[in-house]
């Protein structure tokens, strides 16, 4: 049976003075399980010994997984420069009386915290664990933790993993879990011992040499390990409805919206905790906020309907986040909320309906999702609004747009976001096909309609956050909303896939065509071989020790020999597409393109034995070709291979047709409506079956189609022929659903 040890730390005054727990978000707060171990060794200890019994139960503590952690919200009190003496009396020849001529100032910024709650640690373990009430006695003998000004008393208990989970529940502060790496020190196996090493020879940093000078050695740094602990707002979903319906609300209103809505919910819990009246104006409505308060506001924000372009980018849902440090109850904040009727405070307008909770924040995640690409749906306000724009002329207008870039950095970090954008693009028109102009949004709000930017952020790699990216000096408003956009880049599908011609009059047979793809596997390697002999997987397929590519199934070149007019005998090209140009490989890095590309265009000789020699020059396959398409319908023009064998009285017709439908399905295509079967083959025994196939599609789809096990090898190529020459095949098999389901 599973129980757990808390230890509950209660400091004398609600504040706190720690900088360096790696609590990144809320500074410092609260102390570390590092900072906490190091005050149970500091209270176990008698003088520089620590009883074998205690040393014991410290030893079984930092062998314990990380503990989860609750502590009362805190807030950043004003920088205090207090003027202190450097521990170096040396340089004033050891005299107490000259301590002032070494003072040095440290700014000090506490946290402030109601006293009366404490801060709560608590891990797991199993039974037995007769050490568990040992630390529970050197909790006892805490007397400090953090800072020397940081008094603090602790107390432990050992429970029930289902009672100790119900105390933090209970608490009044956010929930602190181990969530991966980190910055957070965690006391682990090693900790003890090296803090009893790092004492010992503190003792002995002053030394002195045969000289009779004094030596000073800097005495090694204690062993923690370092994790990250996941402390979320608290996010409430509300919609608005009327009769079990939804109640849509303009785009451009979003201003006006959260501004009512704000001003309600706060009157609501002003009545109900008149005590508290002004904090909740300043946490809720923002009236009165200081820069200590920004981490602690509540923030409302409009969820404007999204998915494709057609959507109707109305307001039906609104979400709530809490942070984890508003000292108000986030279960307060919601009943709030609940069953307001939203109110335009400029004209007093009432929309008929009412906040109704939502179970399922389907919406919301769609405003969550990893991208690259990031474009405003409400707009932006930002701060370097232009003074005028009557009499504009470009160059004005190019000056306006580069501020309001610079403001849109600027907001990107106030709102979390360290990673550096590769472009920033700023414009006043929409940039959803039913959306509103930038200036529109100033409506109801306390921004000028200058102010206001609709913004498309690029970023090189994808972003992913667990909220919903919200910038500018807007974000408490309802304005600066982000919605992340999933875009194929062009270098993708465009410039991946290289044909080089052969002249008909060398004649090379379709019987050829493994030979003439090996040759041409082997020049394409050749040519991307570095000085020391190694070549890139990107072309071998292999890893440097030569085994197969490890992090990619299909992470290396295609290569097929493509025939001339369908139906056709003889080779007329080769095809070479990157691994990128498949739509289950992620797009590789510039370097990488830049190789593939560098790589191919070199390729201007291609010897292939019996096969023949033959002149070769890079031409790109664009839109149109019979192996880019787009086309509904793709016949095959080399044999599919299948990925699985041949199962005992399984039919090889639709055998084949499933092992295709499941590689679509790999390789991140559309399901198929239907395959045909032009012709399949196995083995005497079964084994893997080959066959002639066209493949239907719902709707146009763009190539390269390379499928099956060899279609890294020339096989399984397939053309966009007409709809005529594919309407008249006789053996048709209309595609099964899938037997079981297919993980990547």
């Amino acid at each position: 049976m599973t129980r757990s040890l808390l230890i509950a730390v209660r400091f004398h005054d609600g504040r706190y003075h720690g900088e360096e727990d790696g609590f990144v978000g809320a500074g410092g707060w609260p102390p570390s399980p590092g900072r906490l171990f190091q005050a149970l060794v500091a209270g176990a200890a008698h003088g520089s010994t620590i009883p074998a019994g205690d040393q014991r139960a410290l030893q079984w503590l930092e062998e314990l997984p990380p503990p989860r952690i609750a502590a009362p919200p805190s807030w950043r009190g004003a920088a205090v420069p207090l003027f202190v003496p450097n521990n170096d009396l040396d340089a004033v020849g050891g005299d107490p009386g000259r301590v002032g001529e070494i003072r040095v100032g440290k700014r000090w910024s506490p946290h402030f915290f109601g006293a009366e709650q404490p801060v709560l640690y608590v891990w797991d373990f199993d039974e037995p664990a007769p050490d568990a009430e040992r630390v529970c006695a050197i909790a006892l003998r805490v007397y400090q933790l953090g800072r020397g000004v940081d008094m603090a008393a602790a107390t432990g208990a050992t429970m029930g993993r289902d009672e100790a989970q119900a105390v933090l529940v209970a608490h009044p502060g956010a929930i602190r879990r181990p969530a991966g790496q980190g910055a957070v020190p965690v006391a682990r196996q090693g900790t003890l011992a090296s803090l009893i090493e790092r004492h010992r020879r503190g003792r002995e940093r002053f030394t002195s040499d045969e000289q009779g000078r004094t030596l000073f050695r800097q005495p090694p740094k204690a062993l923690f390990a370092h994790l990250g602990y996941d402390v979320p707002p608290r996010r409430l979903h509300f919609e608005l409805r009327r009769n079990g319906a939804f109640v849509p609300c303009p785009l451009g209103s979003a201003a006006a919206l959260v501004t009512g809505l704000r001003a309600a919910a706060a009157r609501r819990l002003q009545d109900a905790v008149p005590l508290r009246s002004e904090e909740i104006e300043r946490l809720i409505v923002g009236r009165g906020a200081g820069p200590q308060d920004l981490p602690r506001r509540v923030r409302t924000t409009p969820l404007p309907s999204v998915g494709t372009e057609h959507t109707d980018p109305a307001i039906r849902r609104i979400v709530v986040e809490v942070p984890a440090e508003c000292p108000l109850p986030w279960r307060d904040v919601e009943w709030a909320f609940a069953g307001l009727e939203p109110c335009d405070q400029a004209t007093g307008h009432v929309i008929p309906g009412r906040l109704v909770s939502e179970g399922d924040a389907v919406m919301a995640r769609r405003y969550t999702r990893p991208a690259r690409v990031f474009r405003s749906v409400t707009a932006v306000a930002l701060s370097s609004a232009p003074r005028t724009v009557a009499g504009r002329d470009a160059a004005q207008r190019r000056r306006d747009e580069a501020r309001a870039a610079f403001s849109v950095a600027q907001a990107l970090r106030h709102a979390g976001v360290h990673t550096r954008p590769s472009s920033i693009h700023v414009q006043r028109e929409p940039l959803h096909r039913h959306g509103e102009c930038a200036e529109v949004f100033a409506g109801g709000s306390r921004f000028s309609r200058l102010a206001m930017w609709h913004v498309v952020l690029r970023f090189d790699t994808p972003i992913d956050r667990p909220l919903p990216l919200v910038i500018g000096d807007g974000r408490f408003c309802g304005l600066g909303l982000m919605e992340p956009v999933v875009v194929v880049e062009p270098v993708a599908r465009h410039g991946a896939v290289y044909g080089f011609s052969i002249a008909l009059e060398q004649r090379v047979a379709r019987a050829d065509g493994a030979a003439l793809v090996q040759a041409l596997r082997r020049a394409l390697m050749a040519l991307a071989r570095d000085d020391g002999g190694r070549v890139d997987r990107l072309f071998s397929g292999h890893e440097p020790d030569g085994g197969p590519d490890q992090v990619h199934a299909h992470d290396h070149v295609f290569l097929a020999a493509d025939v001339g007019p369908p139906g056709g005998e003889w080779i007329t090209r080769l095809i070479v597409a990157a691994p990128w140009a498949d739509r289950a490989v992620r797009l590789a890095p510039r370097r990488r393109r830049e190789l593939f590309d560098d790589v191919v265009h070199r390729l201007e000789e291609l010897r292939a034995g019996r096969v023949g020699r033959f002149r070769l020059r890079a031409a790109p396959l664009g839109e149109g070709d019979p192996v880019i398409g787009p086309a509904r319908i793709w016949k095959g023009e080399t044999a599919y291979l299948a990925t699985r064998n041949l199962k005992r009285n399984d039919d090889p017709a639709a055998a084949v047709v499933e092992d295709v439908m499941v590689e679509c399905q790999r390789r991140l295509l559309p399901r198929p409506v239907n395959v045909e079967v032009l012709q399949v083959s196995a083995g005497p025994r079964g084994g893997r079956l080959r066959g002639m196939l066209e493949i239907h599609f719902a709707t146009a789809i763009r190539g390269p189609l390379m499928l099956g096990r060899d279609s890294h090898a020339g096989g399984g190529l397939f053309h966009a022929p007409s709809f005529n020459e594919a309407a008249g095949h006789s053996r048709r098999i209309t595609s099964p659903p899938l037997a079981r389901p297919v993980h990547r």
